[in-house]
Formats: structure tokens, sequence, C-alpha cells
């Protein structure tokens, strides 16, 4: 055979694949083909229910912790505070020389500047160790003034003021916008301020705060109270605020990335985050999932949602009808539901066609096609 005529000779061929008993299941199949989905739509009032049973998404009331400040009123001194008196520089006068500089400067007031000692007391000219811990700014004022009245005519004008506030590092991780060290005055040493320091709760959101003391565990963490658990948004856990101290360190632990499913009849079956500020539907469930299965072909999508007394709401959806699509597909889905994709009497008729039924084109060449 020349190379004119020695072209290889191609059959395709198709072929039904089975026993006898299988291509008469197949007749069996195709004549059941008019069979239908057979999809009970839900009835108004349930798909009111399933509207009403939307999950609660996680959100952080920092609104809430604003308010949950520690009332503390007015500022109280504590030793490290360096505090700055006004008043008469004959009061600060506490020998024969002083006492005369003292009468010939023109100024009436002069400032004194002293630290509150750790054991809460401050040293004043005349007078010597005075406690004042613990007092607030006007109440120092009304002691000073009085512990002087007995060596003056008249009674003292006596100003005082904080110079310096006395600090404090603390230590903020987890699931804040900005973790770090972060130093604080005596009167921000509380948890709400720290937490707005830190720029507020992450935007993924916290489940819990701890507050771990600042001597290496050898202290009960939880000397200061249970774990304090943040307020969200549609709950009623209670938040409170708390005092902080020198080297503690407080840790916001993250919420878990909640999660939908979808299920049945798509390529990738699983599990997909639902991100706080996303917004999914229907066809975005399913478009993470891979698509419909091509052979089954299915036309019904059910979603299964819990609702708050335990019980869950189950709603399908027809999905296309008529061979269009319809606008089930933008039906919005919630954090915790179920997407399932289930078999309907057609869906199965489907894949057993499929499984029962193939058709293969395949090229056949004989041995002398190839050396002749």
């Amino acid at each position: 055979m020349n190379l004119a005529n020695g072209a290889l000779r191609r059959r395709s061929l198709c072929a039904w694949h089975g026993s006898p008993e299988t291509v008469l299941a197949v007749v069996l199949v195709l004549s059941l083909s008019g069979c239908s989905d057979q999809v009970r739509m839900p009835q108004p009032e349930e798909l009111e229910a399933f509207e009403r049973a939307r999950a609660a998404v996680t959100t952080v009331d920092m609104d809430r912790i604003e308010k949950a400040k520690l009332k503390t009123g007015p500022y109280r001194v504590v030793p490290g505070d360096v505090l700055e008196f006004t008043m008469p520089a004959l009061l600060q006068a506490v020998t024969a020389r002083e006492v005369q500089a003292a009468q010939a400067r023109s100024q009436g007031d002069y400032p004194y500047l002293c630290r509150v000692r750790d054991s809460g007391e401050i040293v004043l000219p005349a007078i010597g160790p005075m406690a004042v811990a613990g007092l607030s700014l006007s109440q120092v004022e009304e002691k000073v003034t009085e512990a002087y009245e007995s060596y003056v005519v008249l009674r003292p004008s006596v100003f005082v003021r904080v110079s310096e506030f006395k600090t404090s590092r603390v230590y903020i991780t987890g699931a804040v916008e900005r973790a770090g060290v972060y130093t604080l005055q005596s009167d921000q040493m509380t948890l709400s301020c720290l937490l707005t320091e830190a720029g507020g709760i992450a935007e993924a959101g916290a489940a819990l705060v701890r507050i771990v003391g600042s001597d290496d565990g050898e202290e009960d963490p939880n000397a200061r109270g249970e774990p304090i658990l943040l307020p969200v948004v549609n709950t009623n856990i209670p938040f409170k605020d708390v005092a902080l101290a020198e080297g503690d360190t407080v840790v916001v632990e993250p919420t878990q990335m909640p999660l939908f499913s979808v299920l049945g009849l798509v390529s990738k079956p699983g599990n997909f985050p639902y991100p706080p500020n996303a917004d999914y539907n229907l066809t975005q469930a399913i478009a993470y999932a891979g698509g419909f299965d091509p052979v089954a072909e299915p036309r019904y999508a059910t979603i299964y949602r819990l609702k708050e007394d335990g019980t869950v709401a189950r709603v399908p959806f027809q999905l296309i009808e008529k061979g269009e699509f319809t606008d089930a597909l933008v039906t919005p889905i919630r954090p915790g539901d179920v997407v399932a994709i289930e078999h309907t009497p057609r869906t199965r008729l489907n894949a057993a066609i499929h499984n029962l039924v193939r058709i293969n084109t395949g090229i056949y060449i004989q041995g002398r096609d190839l050396w002749d």
C-alpha cells in the first residue's frame, strides 16, 4: 500500500456498555424521564420565621465599654506624683534670712515642688511630713492651709496641682488594633482606658479579656475576678471595667471566625469562612463550593438556619425555573447557615442515566495499517 493510499483507516464506534438487563433498565429509566423534583416550597409563615432566625454576628460594642469606665471621681494623689504648691513665699521661709527675702519679693505667691514619697507623705517647710496619698487636690489644699494657719495672722491662700503624674507600664496583646506596651497615668490605669489607647478591639471582635498579674504567675491570674467577657451586640454578655496595676498584661482573646457550610450536589462541599463585614448570598456560597454537580443538574437549594430557641429553620429555594435562573440566587445567607443541594427524584434520575448509559468514541488501528 503506497503512502497516498496508506492513510490509517479510522473507525468510530458508539456502543452500549452493559448486559441486556442493563439496556432494559435504561429503557425503564428513560420512560420515567418525565418525573419532577417534587420539592414542597415554603409557606409565607415559614419564610417569615426563617428571616427572623438570622444569626447574630459578633460585634464589639465599644460604646458600652466606654460607659463602663470606673467612676473614679476627683483625682486622688498617689505615691510618685509630683505636686506643685502655689502659696505665699513667706510660708516657705524657715530661717530669718529667708523670711527677710520673702518679705522683700514683689510677688505674693511662689511655687513649691515636692514628690509624694512611697509612704504617701510630702515634706512642707516649717510643717514637716504630711500624709496626702489618697486625698483629692482640694483636700490637700485644705489640709495644708489648716497646717499653716497657726503661723500667719490671715488664712493663707494655697493652690496645688499635679506637676507630674506617676506613670505605669502595662501590656496588651491579642485582638486589638495596636498591641504593645503602654505608659498610663495613675488616673488612666483602667481596662477601658488601655483598650482605648490600643485603638479598640480588632475588627474581627473579641470573646473575652484576661488580666494576668505582673509577678510572673506567682499570683493567681484570676485574683482580679473571672475573665472579663466583652459585650457584643444582640447578646447579654456582661462587661465591667477594672483597675490595672503596674506590669499587668491584658490578653484580648479573639473570637473564632464564623463559618457557613455547603453540602450535597456541588463540586467541592465543605465549610467556608464568613468574615465579619461580608454579606454573602446563595450564588456566592455555591461558587465557593465549586458550582453545581454537572451530572445531577440540581435546581433547588435548602438553607438550614439555627433559631434562638435551638430549633432549626429549613427553607428550600428554587434556583432554576424553565431553564432560567431565579431571584432566589440572591437570597442572603448568614454565619452558621448550612446550604444543602439535596437530591430530588429528577437529580437521582440524571445520576442513574449517567451511570447506566455511556457513549464512547474510539479509534481502532489494525497492525497491517502500520507495517504494510
